[in-house]
Protein backbone atom coordinates (compact mmCIF):
# COMPACT_ATOMS: atom_id res chain seq x y z
CA UNK A 1 0.00 0.00 0.00
CA UNK A 2 2.85 2.29 0.44
CA UNK A 3 4.76 1.42 -2.39
CA UNK A 4 0.95 2.55 -4.44
CA UNK A 5 1.13 5.63 -2.52
CA UNK A 6 4.65 6.59 -3.23
CA UNK A 7 4.67 5.46 -6.73
CA UNK A 8 1.15 7.68 -6.84
CA UNK A 9 3.06 10.50 -5.30
CA UNK A 10 5.81 9.86 -7.67
CA UNK A 11 3.44 10.16 -10.90
CA UNK A 12 1.70 13.44 -9.69
CA UNK A 13 4.94 15.46 -8.63
CA UNK A 14 6.41 14.41 -12.23
CA UNK A 15 2.86 15.99 -13.83
CA UNK A 16 3.26 19.00 -11.78
CA UNK A 17 6.88 19.17 -13.18
CA UNK A 18 5.48 18.87 -16.23
CA UNK A 19 2.97 22.17 -16.43
CA UNK A 20 6.04 24.07 -15.16
CA UNK A 21 7.95 22.75 -18.25
CA UNK A 22 7.84 24.21 -22.06
CA UNK A 23 5.46 20.89 -22.96
CA UNK A 24 2.03 22.62 -21.34
CA UNK A 25 2.46 25.57 -23.75
CA UNK A 26 1.75 23.52 -26.76
CA UNK A 27 -0.79 21.55 -24.85
CA UNK A 28 -2.58 24.71 -24.07
CA UNK A 29 -2.15 26.17 -27.88
CA UNK A 30 -3.49 22.54 -28.83
CA UNK A 31 -6.95 23.22 -27.02
CA UNK A 32 -7.36 26.46 -27.80
CA UNK A 33 -7.18 25.21 -31.61
CA UNK A 34 -9.70 22.50 -30.65
CA UNK A 35 -12.13 24.58 -28.91
CA UNK A 36 -12.02 26.97 -32.37
CA UNK A 37 -12.37 24.10 -34.53
CA UNK A 38 -15.57 22.88 -32.37
CA UNK A 39 -16.99 26.53 -31.94
CA UNK A 40 -17.15 26.67 -35.94
CA UNK A 41 -18.68 23.01 -36.73
CA UNK A 42 -21.06 24.13 -34.45
CA UNK A 43 -21.92 27.40 -36.20
CA UNK A 44 -21.52 25.64 -39.28
CA UNK A 45 -24.50 23.79 -37.69
CA UNK A 46 -26.81 25.61 -36.65
CA UNK A 47 -26.92 28.03 -39.41
CA UNK A 48 -27.76 24.81 -41.55
CA UNK A 49 -30.31 24.01 -39.39
CA UNK A 50 -31.54 27.90 -39.73
CA UNK A 51 -31.49 27.54 -43.53
CA UNK A 52 -33.22 24.23 -43.33
CA UNK A 53 -36.13 25.53 -41.03
CA UNK A 54 -36.92 28.83 -43.59
CA UNK A 55 -36.79 26.74 -46.65
CA UNK A 56 -39.11 24.72 -45.06
CA UNK A 57 -41.60 27.92 -44.00
CA UNK A 58 -41.32 29.31 -47.71
CA UNK A 59 -42.93 25.99 -48.99
CA UNK A 60 -45.53 26.35 -46.30
CA UNK A 61 -46.06 30.32 -47.29
CA UNK A 62 -46.07 28.88 -50.66
CA UNK A 63 -48.49 26.35 -50.13
CA UNK A 64 -50.60 28.34 -48.38
CA UNK A 65 -50.80 31.07 -50.93
CA UNK A 66 -51.88 29.17 -53.57
CA UNK A 67 -54.86 27.89 -52.30
CA UNK A 68 -55.33 31.40 -50.98
CA UNK A 69 -55.66 32.58 -54.29
CA UNK A 70 -57.60 29.24 -55.48
CA UNK A 71 -60.57 30.22 -52.97
CA UNK A 72 -60.08 34.25 -54.18
CA UNK A 73 -60.56 32.76 -58.20
CA UNK A 74 -63.47 30.78 -57.05
CA UNK A 75 -65.09 33.57 -55.23
CA UNK A 76 -64.41 35.85 -58.18
CA UNK A 77 -66.13 33.31 -60.75
CA UNK A 78 -69.58 33.02 -58.47
CA UNK A 79 -69.65 36.70 -57.02
CA UNK A 80 -71.74 39.82 -58.94
CA UNK A 81 -70.37 42.46 -59.94
CA UNK A 82 -72.67 45.48 -59.90
CA UNK A 83 -72.75 46.96 -63.19
CA UNK A 84 -72.35 51.07 -63.09
CA UNK A 85 -73.65 52.55 -65.63
CA UNK A 86 -71.68 54.50 -68.36
CA UNK A 87 -71.68 58.16 -67.77
CA UNK A 88 -72.39 60.69 -70.83
CA UNK A 89 -71.46 64.13 -71.08
CA UNK A 90 -74.95 66.43 -72.77
CA UNK A 91 -73.82 67.13 -76.03
CA UNK A 92 -74.59 71.18 -75.28
CA UNK A 93 -72.39 71.54 -72.54
CA UNK A 94 -69.59 70.35 -75.08
CA UNK A 95 -68.21 72.64 -77.63
CA UNK A 96 -69.00 72.59 -80.62
CA UNK A 97 -65.67 72.68 -83.43
CA UNK A 98 -65.96 74.10 -86.60
CA UNK A 99 -64.40 72.30 -89.94
CA UNK A 100 -62.95 75.29 -90.92
CA UNK A 101 -59.89 77.22 -88.44
CA UNK A 102 -61.11 80.59 -87.55
CA UNK A 103 -57.41 81.93 -88.62
CA UNK A 104 -54.15 80.20 -88.92
CA UNK A 105 -51.32 81.29 -86.12
CA UNK A 106 -48.12 81.55 -86.79
CA UNK A 107 -45.78 80.00 -84.15
CA UNK A 108 -41.98 80.70 -84.61
CA UNK A 109 -38.53 79.92 -82.84
CA UNK A 110 -35.46 81.28 -83.46
CA UNK A 111 -31.68 79.36 -83.97
CA UNK A 112 -29.05 81.88 -83.70
CA UNK A 113 -25.95 78.57 -83.17
CA UNK A 114 -25.90 75.14 -83.45
CA UNK A 115 -25.97 74.38 -79.55
CA UNK A 116 -23.46 73.76 -77.13
CA UNK A 117 -21.81 71.22 -79.28
CA UNK A 118 -21.86 72.98 -82.18
CA UNK A 119 -22.97 69.81 -84.31
CA UNK A 120 -26.22 69.64 -86.24
CA UNK A 121 -26.74 66.59 -84.23
CA UNK A 122 -26.79 68.41 -80.75
CA UNK A 123 -29.94 66.19 -79.30
CA UNK A 124 -31.17 70.08 -77.30
CA UNK A 125 -31.80 70.69 -80.66
CA UNK A 126 -33.78 67.74 -81.79
CA UNK A 127 -35.45 67.32 -78.62
CA UNK A 128 -36.40 70.52 -78.04
CA UNK A 129 -37.73 71.36 -81.66
CA UNK A 130 -39.27 68.22 -81.71
CA UNK A 131 -41.12 68.53 -78.25
CA UNK A 132 -42.54 72.05 -79.51
CA UNK A 133 -43.28 71.05 -82.56
CA UNK A 134 -45.57 68.41 -80.93
CA UNK A 135 -46.92 70.50 -78.34
CA UNK A 136 -48.11 72.92 -80.39
CA UNK A 137 -50.26 70.23 -82.70
CA UNK A 138 -52.07 69.06 -79.79
CA UNK A 139 -52.92 72.81 -78.94
CA UNK A 140 -53.99 73.35 -82.31
CA UNK A 141 -57.03 73.18 -84.86
CA UNK A 142 -55.01 70.34 -86.71
CA UNK A 143 -55.67 68.14 -83.34
CA UNK A 144 -58.60 66.36 -84.08
CA UNK A 145 -59.15 65.99 -80.08
CA UNK A 146 -58.42 69.94 -79.63
CA UNK A 147 -61.37 72.18 -79.23
CA UNK A 148 -58.78 75.21 -80.73
CA UNK A 149 -60.24 77.43 -83.45
CA UNK A 150 -57.38 78.19 -84.27
CA UNK A 151 -55.00 76.29 -86.78
CA UNK A 152 -51.03 76.78 -86.88
CA UNK A 153 -47.63 76.95 -89.29
CA UNK A 154 -44.31 76.76 -87.85
CA UNK A 155 -41.23 78.83 -88.71
CA UNK A 156 -37.69 79.14 -87.92
CA UNK A 157 -35.38 82.10 -88.26
CA UNK A 158 -31.97 80.58 -88.78
CA UNK A 159 -29.08 82.75 -88.17
CA UNK A 160 -26.50 82.15 -91.59
CA UNK A 161 -24.07 80.09 -88.91
CA UNK A 162 -26.50 78.18 -87.64
CA UNK A 163 -27.80 76.85 -91.16
CA UNK A 164 -25.96 73.44 -91.34
CA UNK A 165 -28.47 72.35 -88.13
CA UNK A 166 -31.30 73.88 -89.54
CA UNK A 167 -32.39 70.47 -91.23
CA UNK A 168 -34.44 69.14 -88.59
CA UNK A 169 -36.84 72.11 -88.30
CA UNK A 170 -37.68 71.51 -91.77
CA UNK A 171 -37.97 67.85 -90.95
CA UNK A 172 -40.60 68.70 -88.27
CA UNK A 173 -42.71 70.81 -90.62
CA UNK A 174 -41.17 74.39 -89.67
CA UNK A 175 -40.35 76.74 -92.52
CA UNK A 176 -36.59 77.64 -92.40
CA UNK A 177 -35.73 80.99 -92.84
CA UNK A 178 -32.53 82.10 -93.22
CA UNK A 179 -32.11 85.82 -92.03
CA UNK A 180 -29.19 87.69 -90.35
CA UNK A 181 -29.42 89.71 -87.62
CA UNK A 182 -31.48 92.96 -88.91
CA UNK A 183 -29.35 95.29 -88.53
CA UNK A 184 -24.73 95.60 -88.27
CA UNK A 185 -23.05 96.38 -85.48
CA UNK A 186 -21.19 98.81 -86.78
CA UNK A 187 -23.92 101.33 -87.93
CA UNK A 188 -24.97 101.56 -84.29
CA UNK A 189 -24.62 105.18 -83.04
CA UNK A 190 -24.00 105.02 -79.36
CA UNK A 191 -20.53 103.63 -78.62
CA UNK A 192 -21.74 101.89 -74.88
CA UNK A 193 -24.04 99.55 -76.61
CA UNK A 194 -21.89 98.83 -79.72
CA UNK A 195 -19.28 97.66 -77.73
CA UNK A 196 -21.41 95.28 -75.27
CA UNK A 197 -24.59 93.97 -77.09
CA UNK A 198 -22.59 91.30 -79.17
CA UNK A 199 -21.25 89.63 -75.60
CA UNK A 200 -24.22 90.37 -73.06
CA UNK A 201 -27.24 88.50 -72.63
CA UNK A 202 -27.46 84.61 -74.16
CA UNK A 203 -26.71 85.17 -77.80
CA UNK A 204 -25.70 88.78 -78.27
CA UNK A 205 -27.02 90.72 -81.46
CA UNK A 206 -28.17 87.57 -82.76
CA UNK A 207 -31.24 87.32 -80.02
CA UNK A 208 -32.70 90.17 -82.36
CA UNK A 209 -33.67 86.95 -85.10
CA UNK A 210 -36.90 87.44 -82.73
CA UNK A 211 -37.85 90.90 -84.43
CA UNK A 212 -38.85 88.94 -87.75
CA UNK A 213 -42.02 88.03 -85.73
CA UNK A 214 -43.35 91.29 -87.02
CA UNK A 215 -42.32 90.20 -90.37
CA UNK A 216 -44.96 87.31 -90.85
CA UNK A 217 -47.69 89.64 -92.09
CA UNK A 218 -49.70 86.66 -93.33
CA UNK A 219 -50.99 86.21 -90.21
CA UNK A 220 -53.19 87.57 -87.72
CA UNK A 221 -50.71 86.82 -84.68
CA UNK A 222 -47.55 85.25 -84.46
CA UNK A 223 -46.19 83.54 -81.35
CA UNK A 224 -42.43 83.62 -80.55
CA UNK A 225 -41.54 80.64 -78.39
CA UNK A 226 -37.83 79.46 -77.01
CA UNK A 227 -36.94 75.95 -78.03
CA UNK A 228 -37.22 75.14 -74.28
CA UNK A 229 -40.74 75.60 -74.21
CA UNK A 230 -43.89 73.87 -74.85
CA UNK A 231 -47.77 74.85 -75.69
CA UNK A 232 -49.60 73.28 -72.38
CA UNK A 233 -53.18 74.09 -73.74
CA UNK A 234 -54.95 76.05 -76.40
CA UNK A 235 -54.17 79.78 -76.56
CA UNK A 236 -57.61 80.74 -77.87
CA UNK A 237 -58.78 83.44 -75.40
CA UNK A 238 -55.35 85.39 -76.02
CA UNK A 239 -55.78 84.84 -79.72
CA UNK A 240 -59.70 86.37 -79.47
CA UNK A 241 -58.89 89.14 -78.09
CA UNK A 242 -55.98 90.43 -80.43
CA UNK A 243 -58.63 89.23 -83.17
CA UNK A 244 -61.69 91.50 -82.17
CA UNK A 245 -61.53 95.23 -81.02
CA UNK A 246 -63.69 96.45 -78.24
CA UNK A 247 -66.02 98.41 -81.40
CA UNK A 248 -66.79 95.18 -82.83
CA UNK A 249 -66.72 92.83 -80.05
CA UNK A 250 -68.85 89.88 -80.63
CA UNK A 251 -70.08 87.41 -77.73
CA UNK A 252 -66.99 84.77 -77.88
CA UNK A 253 -64.75 88.23 -77.47
CA UNK A 254 -66.22 89.49 -74.57
CA UNK A 255 -65.96 85.85 -72.85
CA UNK A 256 -62.00 85.60 -73.77
CA UNK A 257 -61.72 89.32 -72.51
CA UNK A 258 -62.92 87.88 -69.07
CA UNK A 259 -60.95 84.77 -69.06
CA UNK A 260 -57.56 86.43 -69.68
CA UNK A 261 -55.39 85.81 -66.73
CA UNK A 262 -54.11 89.68 -66.57
CA UNK A 263 -51.74 90.72 -64.13
CA UNK A 264 -52.21 93.49 -61.10
CA UNK A 265 -56.14 93.60 -62.60
CA UNK A 266 -54.83 96.19 -65.32
CA UNK A 267 -57.64 97.17 -67.70
CA UNK A 268 -57.65 95.44 -71.20
CA UNK A 269 -56.89 98.04 -73.88
CA UNK A 270 -59.65 98.78 -77.08
CA UNK A 271 -57.32 97.15 -79.27
CA UNK A 272 -54.21 94.70 -77.78
CA UNK A 273 -51.47 93.89 -80.15
CA UNK A 274 -48.99 92.11 -78.02
CA UNK A 275 -48.99 89.74 -74.80
CA UNK A 276 -46.00 89.08 -72.51
CA UNK A 277 -44.51 88.04 -69.16
CA UNK A 278 -42.30 89.75 -67.27
CA UNK A 279 -39.42 88.11 -65.73
CA UNK A 280 -39.05 89.56 -62.39
CA UNK A 281 -37.21 86.95 -60.82
CA UNK A 282 -34.19 88.78 -62.90
CA UNK A 283 -34.57 91.73 -61.19
CA UNK A 284 -33.64 93.32 -57.63
CA UNK A 285 -36.40 94.09 -55.07
CA UNK A 286 -37.81 97.78 -55.91
CA UNK A 287 -36.71 97.75 -59.74
CA UNK A 288 -39.37 99.92 -61.08
CA UNK A 289 -38.78 98.54 -64.47
CA UNK A 290 -39.03 95.45 -65.50
CA UNK A 291 -37.73 93.19 -68.34
CA UNK A 292 -39.93 91.25 -70.90
CA UNK A 293 -39.89 87.31 -70.51
CA UNK A 294 -37.97 86.25 -74.20
CA UNK A 295 -38.94 83.59 -74.15
CA UNK A 296 -42.54 84.13 -74.47
CA UNK A 297 -43.94 86.73 -77.35
CA UNK A 298 -47.26 86.98 -78.72
CA UNK A 299 -47.42 89.91 -81.22
CA UNK A 300 -49.62 91.26 -84.28
CA UNK A 301 -47.31 91.73 -87.24
CA UNK A 302 -46.25 95.08 -88.46
CA UNK A 303 -43.60 96.54 -90.67
CA UNK A 304 -43.85 99.53 -89.08
CA UNK A 305 -42.87 98.19 -85.49
CA UNK A 306 -40.34 95.87 -86.59
CA UNK A 307 -38.72 99.00 -88.52
CA UNK A 308 -39.09 101.38 -85.18
CA UNK A 309 -37.50 98.75 -83.33
CA UNK A 310 -34.07 98.00 -85.71
CA UNK A 311 -34.24 102.46 -85.34
CA UNK A 312 -34.05 102.10 -81.65
CA UNK A 313 -31.04 99.85 -81.46
CA UNK A 314 -29.33 101.83 -84.24
CA UNK A 315 -29.93 105.05 -82.27
CA UNK A 316 -27.97 103.17 -79.57
CA UNK A 317 -29.56 105.22 -76.88
CA UNK A 318 -28.54 102.63 -73.97
CA UNK A 319 -27.04 104.08 -71.03
CA UNK A 320 -24.95 102.26 -68.76
CA UNK A 321 -26.93 101.94 -65.28
CA UNK A 322 -29.99 103.49 -66.80
CA UNK A 323 -31.09 101.36 -70.03
CA UNK A 324 -32.95 102.17 -72.64
CA UNK A 325 -33.55 105.96 -73.26
CA UNK A 326 -31.99 106.71 -69.77
CA UNK A 327 -35.55 105.82 -68.47
CA UNK A 328 -34.11 102.88 -66.36
CA UNK A 329 -34.59 99.59 -68.47
CA UNK A 330 -31.75 98.11 -67.71
CA UNK A 331 -29.71 96.37 -65.10
CA UNK A 332 -30.99 92.89 -65.36
CA UNK A 333 -29.80 89.91 -67.71
CA UNK A 334 -30.77 90.86 -71.12
CA UNK A 335 -31.45 94.29 -70.95
CA UNK A 336 -29.75 95.10 -74.25
CA UNK A 337 -31.49 92.00 -76.06
CA UNK A 338 -35.41 91.44 -76.88
CA UNK A 339 -35.93 91.50 -72.57
CA UNK A 340 -35.21 95.24 -72.40
CA UNK A 341 -36.01 96.85 -75.84
CA UNK A 342 -39.33 95.21 -75.60
CA UNK A 343 -40.17 96.52 -72.51
CA UNK A 344 -38.97 99.88 -73.50
CA UNK A 345 -40.80 99.87 -76.48
CA UNK A 346 -44.30 99.03 -75.26
CA UNK A 347 -43.50 100.43 -71.50
CA UNK A 348 -42.27 104.04 -72.99
CA UNK A 349 -42.97 104.15 -76.89
CA UNK A 350 -46.44 102.60 -76.90
CA UNK A 351 -48.59 102.47 -73.63
CA UNK A 352 -51.55 100.63 -74.16
CA UNK A 353 -51.05 98.30 -76.67
CA UNK A 354 -49.99 95.83 -74.73
CA UNK A 355 -51.45 93.47 -71.92
CA UNK A 356 -49.18 91.71 -69.50
CA UNK A 357 -50.29 88.42 -68.45
CA UNK A 358 -49.79 86.56 -65.04
CA UNK A 359 -46.33 84.74 -64.53
CA UNK A 360 -45.41 82.06 -62.37
CA UNK A 361 -41.96 83.38 -60.86
CA UNK A 362 -39.02 80.37 -61.03
CA UNK A 363 -37.59 79.90 -57.76
CA UNK A 364 -34.05 80.81 -58.33
CA UNK A 365 -31.99 82.91 -61.07
CA UNK A 366 -29.14 81.75 -63.14
CA UNK A 367 -27.86 84.07 -63.67
CA UNK A 368 -25.36 85.90 -61.89
CA UNK A 369 -24.11 88.73 -64.07
CA UNK A 370 -26.49 92.25 -65.32
CA UNK A 371 -25.74 93.75 -68.62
Amino acid sequence: MAKTNNSVKSTLLQWRQSIHSNSPRKIRASTFRNVLLALTVLSIALWLRFALLMDSAGDDRRTNYSQDQAKISTISKNAKVPQHKKQTIPQNLIPKKSSTPKATVAYAVSLTSCGHTGSRSDPNLHEGAAVLQHSIYLSSHSNPASTSKYAHKLFAFVHPEAGKCSDIFSRLGYEVQIHDTPFNVSDIRGQFLKEHIVKSGCCGEKEYLKLYAYTLLDYPIVVHLDLDSLVLKPLDDLFDVMMESVDGLTDEGAVARSRIPVMFAEPIPKQVDAFFTRDYNMINPGHKHVGVQGGFLVVRPSLAAFEEYVSIVLEGNFKQGNGWGAKGYGGYFGAQQIQGICSYYYDYKHPGEFLLLMFFFQSFNPYSFMD
